[in-house]
């Protein structure tokens, strides 16, 4: 536990000497002060944690030094004592920032022990809470957004104009994409990231309850509301709305939608009062609304209602150097959840995942890389480790041009072979690979064996030794391969 500090403001030695003793006995680290000049110091010193401010001090008010020291520390907590306590003493307190108010009446000592007690736990879940909103705001980041792609640099770019804007927005691309996440980003690096943000599938809730969720609704307004009910456009009042899969809401919510867009109002089923509401709408889908609308499927007045500022999200298979990236960042953030030594791709792993199409785009991938740091049991994630339907896939892909085998060490062309050949009985013997592996150096060196011998790490004597072995000595040209 974090060491609690208790910083005593008061003239009176003997008060003060048995507070700081009962306190000291229960944990507390005590500090004391007998004036106002001596106890505003300690503060701006350092001081941190709950402040016990008399009242009646011999060179200052209680009341005056009240805002100085919040403003010195707002994290601490202020509790006032005084022997003259009066309501009104109280409210101006507390007014002014104090955090309790105590009387010096009765048994003093466990009054001031229930209060700080109070104040410290008040403190730490503060505290907490503004750790979590800062967690929060900078996890939900342009910057924190794994991408370095020149097309979502730029869509970044894009975006940074319209943060500080309450513009409706429309972000639309396939399922996967992180159009969630964007939408997060806008909120949360935007003027609205201390209000709510409320996040609605449309096309997980059924149609005959979306309306309720989205607007809300009095009690009796149908069959089951036994209680009114705020709908999410309320709860996101100050902050921002997001609609996801607007592409599935039925048409009658539709008109609704856009009532709300115009008016800034919503009314509650069950209810024939409007109330104001002060929300940023961001909506995303996969479908394409403009063929939609085209098709009589969705509004289109709704339509350029929403995308007054329309994104288009593009899929991982055109975000050029992103997925070598993101699979290192996911491979980290796995190990780190399933509580595993860190683990590194090796590049035949990485070569499959960059020529794999990811119909399923970054959620597919995170998924990827999950399984793989599940099942896999040594330092290196290897093509073996990933999903046989990748594999399969990326058999079937024309080749792009020859594998840099060079570049390999032992595991990874493993992976290579493995690539090749999925089967144990598909694979070739050791005498036929050698054989393979030999022509090909003798050809790429232009049948000089020394270029040769020297790119397969081999003596000119050992290569001729080989040759003769595996009968590749060319016996009807005298001098063949002496070069």
């Amino acid at each position: 536990m974090p060491e609690r500090r208790i910083l005593i403001i008061d003239d009176e030695p003997d008060l003060t000497e048995l507070l700081a003793y009962r306190l000291k006995r229960q944990g507390y680290s005590v500090t004391t002060a007998h004036d106002a000049k001596h106890g505003q110091a300690a503060v701006e010193e350092g001081f941190v944690g709950v402040v016990l401010l008399d009242l009646k001090l011999p060179d200052a008010d209680g009341l005056d030094l009240v805002e100085p020291l919040t403003a010195l520390a707002p994290t601490n907590r202020i509790i006032i004592m005084t022997a003259h306590g009066t309501i009104d003493a109280a409210v101006e307190a507390t007014r002014k920032g104090a955090y309790d108010f105590v009387a010096k009446t009765g048994n003093l000592v466990e009054s001031i022990t229930v209060a700080v007690k109070n104040a410290f736990r008040d403190r730490e879940m503060s505290t907490r809470v503004t750790d979590l909103e800062e967690q929060v705001t900078q996890r939900y980041q342009f910057g924190n957004i794994v991408a370095r792609s020149p097309r979502m640099l730029k869509l970044f770019e894009m975006l940074s104009h319209v943060i500080d804007s309450r513009v409706t927005m429309l972000i639309q691309g396939e399922s996967g994409t992180g159009k969630e996440l964007v939408a997060r980003a806008i909120h949360y690096e935007g003027p609205r990231k201390r209000g709510p943000f409320v996040a609605v599938n449309c096309a997980g809730i059924p149609d005959t309850l979306l309306e309720s969720e989205l607007f809300g609704h009095e009690r009796g307004a149908f069959t089951g509301a036994i209680a009114t009910k705020k709908g999410r456009f309320e709860l996101a009042e100050g902050g921002t709305i997001f609609l996801d899969e607007i592409g599935e809401m039925p048409p009658q919510l539709q008109a609704k939608i856009l009532r709300v867009i115009q008016e800034r109002t919503v009314e509650r089923l069950g209810s024939t009062q409007t109330r104001p509401v002060d929300v940023r709408i961001i909506s995303a889908t996969h479908r394409n609304l403009q063929r939609m609308v085209e098709d009589g499927a969705f509004r289109e007045d709704l339509f350029y209602r929403l995308s007054v500022f329309p994104v288009q999200l593009p899929p991982l298979r055109d975000r050029q150097g992103d997925v070598a990236l993101l699979a290192r960042h996911f491979l980290t953030e796995a190990c780190r959840e399933e509580n595993k030594a860190p683990k590194v791709l090796s590049s035949a792993a990485l070569h499959v995942l960059e020529r794999y199409p990811f119909p399923g785009n970054v959620r597919e991938l995170q998924n990827v890389i999950s399984r793989a740091v599940l099942v896999s049991e040594a330092r290196e994630v290897s093509v073996a480790d990933l999903p046989p339907t990748i594999g399969d896939m990326v058999r079937q892909l024309p080749t792009v041009g020859p594998p840099v085998l060079a570049e390999f060490h032992t595991g990874e062309l493993s992976d290579t072979l493995h690539l090749l050949f999925p089967e144990l009985n598909q694979l070739p013997t050791v005498r036929s690979m050698e054989t393979a592996l030999i022509r090909c150096a003798m050809a790429l060196a232009g049948n000089k064996a020394t270029t040769a011998a020297k790119a397969l790490g081999l003596s000119r004597a050992t290569l001729y030794r080989r040759l003769e072995t595996l009968d590749l000595v060319d016996r009807g040209t005298p001098g063949s391969g002496a070069s």
